[in-house]
């Protein structure tokens, strides 16, 4: 994460200054969270709350997630204070 805002697990991850690359894993895959796939970033309501639902491996599965990609993601949990799966 390049700074830490305040985050917790309603904050959308389009606020909590995550990489492009870990953006785009999770905004390519919202459907799998449940939250309907838009265009624009700005219109996704992708919330930190929402990768709780899945675990690593889930994630890990995802296309173009790697392990700097999921590191971040489970910063990003750890920093909301969520687990996951």
């Amino acid at each position: 994460m390049k700074d830490k805002p305040d985050i917790n697990k309603d904050s959308f991850i389009r606020d909590c200054h995550l990489s492009l690359r870990t953006e785009n894993v999770l905004y390519d895959n919202s459907e799998v969270f449940g939250i309907k796939q838009t265009f624009s970033i700005m219109e996704n309501n992708l919330r930190a709350s929402d990768i709780g639902k899945l675990s690593l491996r889930d994630i890990g599965g995802f296309r173009n997630c790697g392990k700097k990609t999921l590191l971040e993601i489970k910063e990003l949990c750890m920093i909301a204070g969520m687990k996951l799966k």
